[in-house]
């Protein structure tokens, strides 16, 4: 049915193009333009009944067969991810469990809740009735690995209809800026992009993620609670409760000490969330230890295998070495330290005895974090090896870094979000030039064109082009983009020019860019909400009212007169009582694709704005006798009524149709079905920038042209500043150039993918960062250093990100 759509829309289109095209050769050109008109109203019921079956399709879905496909792509997220991860080789490694102190947790009874390996779904289904279930641990102990074993079997036992386990790591959750059922909302949005589209219309006007966790078919697994701000541990406490009240399943893991500690807050009421049973993992015993270590070295008998006689002897002892040996974690790190990969001798790698020879736990530990780096770099004689340890340290250090200061409020890496990561500003900045210098070539090029194979058009006034790149910049970033647009369109202008009366030209260009940058923010400020956001005078925006007192002042500058100072005014006072600072985007996650919404109120609010800055041309051109003192000299607009007229209605169906595109095009996530892998993520992101600026043309180019036509038909002699006469098809190239600049504005600010070009270039040439960093990312989680939750990465264990971290403190410190 889309392909369908857009075929008929493409064709539509095509058909009244060239029947414009034809129009003016013909005797009475206006009965082409009526015959027209019914096709329109049959592409308008077309445009119903499309829209109408989609919704009705989009009704179909239950909240169970949602549920069912969110499964099915939890399995294979977690599947994918345990293989990553070996968590089946050479064997499951043995974790066992006892019961939890009954002051953290209310056990059902004395050992009844102990058990070993994969019996946890076995305890949590049958001997937990309230389905509430708290897993403690000792750090490395395992709770994370014992999680996804767990969420593993549970869905390997779900019926259809049932909940579904989701494993959602609070690391990234900020208790006091959000509730936790909000927040788990946009975790699943986030991993499964599908859930965002809206619910069926029975279920209230909410997304599919947020159905299904008012009707509880997720079940949380919610995993790390000692990640938390010691701080946030009450409150996090509460909001658990408040979204997760008795009768609601759900797992929970943390560390002993951290979870006592939320427990008895030093002020404020404490929170115990009820019906909460709990375990508590055991360290690992040593002669299982020894017989895995030896499984992974290819057996008892091999050489590489007796290489840990020395540590064997020492595990389940009290010796340093025997004691560290007790964890998964330090398990697995010495595993990949120690032991040879598939193909590889142990001829050259380090022997695991030397861990015998240091003196302390913690010297053991931080030994094996230290070295793992070292190990998951080391070169493969099978496999390509595109950074070095010594290459990839650094990099790994600066994401370490990056989370513990919190500069996102998560602790994660996740693409779109290496914004934080770049002063606020130059993405902006770097958008208005980009969208500045394109409005400049555009119109340049096109008027150009025209002057050439239009007899009777003006010559091209290469000095004066670029003002639609402004207004489109400051649609796209707000007053900051649009101010560097028109800086560098009054650079490219001087360059292009050289004029003998330079003062004049770029105090000319200076007061345009500030006025059309103002003209972008009200466009954005009407294109948004139910109305135009009036604000109260104490809260106007004072840098727009700035800009409009300095653009006023730079045309009395320029002219010597008073030419210009009535529209910039009012562009100032407007945009600081409604205008916003750039389209709305939703910063929690990439766009995947974007599709067209129009609803009679956008169309409304694109006529009212159009009408407005239209009115304020026809304006200028009135008033310009007045404030010019000559009345045969034109600037902004002609001083004859009708011509005024005609150039403000011009300039209002372009600004009206610029308002109607920044409303229409709206971001929409991608199938569930799908890759949630980031840089499928980042693929479908860079996509929407191509469909904003299509979609934006082919409307713009045909609104705009028929405009045009229309007005030339009407008996206008001009048409954008050209003589029409001679020819036609060229003033529909002309409507591309704000239609195209205007997709442009939408797609870079809606998109994420453009802040993350700007960010992997400011943090590659620090240095931070590979240039490549999607590929450094999963080159990362393939050798296990990283983790892949969702659409996002984590370090394996947060002691692994504590101690690069610090370990890229001291070495920036020790460097000056």
């Amino acid at each position: 049915m889309r392909r369908t759509g857009i075929t008929y829309l493409t064709l539509l289109a095509a058909g009244t193009l060239g029947a414009l095209w034809v129009a003016p050769h013909l005797e009475d050109p206006a009965s082409v333009l009526a015959a027209l008109l019914p096709t329109w109203a049959g592409a308008y019921l077309a445009w119903t009944a499309y829209r109408s079956e989609r919704l009705e399709a989009a009704a179909v879905q239950s909240p169970a067969a949602v549920a069912d496909r969110l499964a099915t792509a939890v399995r294979r997220e977690w599947e994918a991810e345990a293989e990553v991860r070996r968590l089946a080789e050479p064997y499951p490694l043995p974790v066992g469990w006892r019961d939890a102190d009954r002051d953290l947790a209310e056990a059902s009874g004395p050992g009844r809740l102990a058990g070993r390996d994969d019996e946890l779904a076995t305890v949590f289904t049958d001997r937990v009735p309230t389905r509430r279930l708290l897993v403690l641990g000792d750090p490395g102990s395992g709770k994370t690995l014992l999680l996804v074993r767990l969420l593993l079997a549970l869905l390997d036992r779900r019926q259809e209809g049932e909940p579904v386990p989701v494993l959602f790591p609070l690391a990234s959750w900020d208790p006091a800026a959000l509730d936790l059922r909000g927040w788990m909302e946009r975790r699943l949005v986030q991993d499964h992009p599908e859930l965002a589209a809206p619910a069926p219309e029975p279920y209230g006007q909410v997304t599919l993620a947020r159905m299904l966790l008012e009707r509880r078919l997720v079940l949380p697994v919610l995993d790390g609670f000692d990640e938390l701000p010691t701080r946030a541990g009450a409150m996090a406490l509460h909001r658990i409760n408040a979204a997760l009240p008795y009768g609601c399943g759900m797992v929970l893991s943390s560390r002993p000490g951290e979870y006592r500690a939320a427990l008895q807050p030093r002020s404020g009421v404490p929170a115990r969330l009820a019906g909460l049973a709990g375990i508590h993992l055991e360290p690992l015993d040593g002669e299982d230890v020894a017989a895995y270590l030896r499984r992974d070295a290819g057996g008892s008998d091999t050489p590489a295998a007796r290489r840990w006689a020395p540590v064997a002897r020492a595990l389940g002892t009290a010796a340093p070495v025997g004691r560290a040996l007790t964890s998964p974690l330090t398990v697995s790190l010495a595993r990949t330290v120690y032991n040879p990969r598939p193909d590889e001798g142990h001829e050259v790698l380090p022997n695991p005895g030397e861990l015998v020879w240091l003196r302390t736990r913690t010297a053991v530990e931080h030994h094996l974090l230290d070295a793992f780096v070292d190990a998951a770099y080391r070169p493969h004689p099978h496999r390509p090896r595109r950074w070095t340890a010594a290459q990839a340290r650094p990099a790994l250090a600066f994401l370490a870094r990056h989370m513990e200061r919190g500069l996102d409020g998560v602790a994660e890496v996740a693409w779109w979000k290496l914004r934080h990561a770049v002063p606020a500003a130059l993405p902006r900045v770097l958008a208005g030039v980009l969208l500045g210098m394109a409005g400049w070539l555009l119109e340049g090029t096109v008027m150009e064109l025209s002057h050439r194979f239009t007899s009777g058009a003006v010559p091209t006034d290469w000095e004066q082009r670029g003002g639609l790149g402004v207004v489109a910049a400051g649609i796209c970033g707000g007053l900051v983009c649009g101010l560097a647009a028109g800086l560098a369109i009054t650079l490219l202008c001087v360059l292009a020019a050289a004029p003998d009366d330079l003062p004049e030209l770029v105090f000319n260009r200076l007061a345009d860019g500030g006025s059309l940058a103002l003209v972008g923010m009200i466009i954005s400020g009407f294109a948004f909400g139910g109305r135009p956001n009036l604000r109260r005078p104490s809260h106007w925006d004072r840098r727009a009212l700035l800009t409009g007192g300095a653009a006023a002042l730079c045309y009395v500058a320029a002219f010597g007169n008073a030419c210009g100072t009535a529209s910039a005014l009012l562009y100032g006072v407007t945009a600081a009582a409604v205008g916003t600072d750039g389209v709305l985007a939703d910063p929690a996650r990439p766009v995947a694709r974007v599709r067209w919404h129009w609803t009679t109120r956008g169309v409304c609010r694109g006529l009212l704005v159009g009408t407005l800055l239209g009115g304020s041309i026809v304006l200028e051109g009135l008033l310009s006798p007045v404030l010019s003192g000559d009345p045969d000299k034109e600037y902004i607009a002609p001083p004859d009524p009708l011509a005024a007229l005609g150039a403000g209605a011009q300039v209002g169906a372009v600004f009206t149709v610029s308002c109607l595109l920044v409303h229409a095009l709206r971001a929409v996530p991608v199938d569930l079905g799908a890759s949630v892998d980031g840089r499928a993520l980042l693929a479908n992101d860079r996509r929407t920038l191509g469909t904003c600026v299509l979609t934006a043309a082919v409307v713009g180019a045909v609104v705009i042209g028929i405009q045009g036509w229309c007005a030339v038909l009407g008996g206008s002699t001009r048409v954008w500043g050209a003589q029409a006469t001679g020819g036609h098809l060229w003033m529909f190239a002309v409507g591309l150039i704000p239609a195209l600049l205007t997709g442009l504005a939408i797609g870079i600010r809606q998109s994420e993918w453009g802040h993350y070009l700007v960010a992997r270039c400011y943090l590659a040439l620090r240095p931070r960062l590979p240039y490549d960093l999607m590929t450094f990312l999963a080159d990362a989680h393939e050798r296990g250093v990283l983790r892949r939750v969702g659409a996002v990465h984590q370090f394996r264990h947060i002691e692994l990100q504590h101690r690069l971290a610090g370990a890229g403190t001291r070495s920036e410190g020790s460097g000056g």
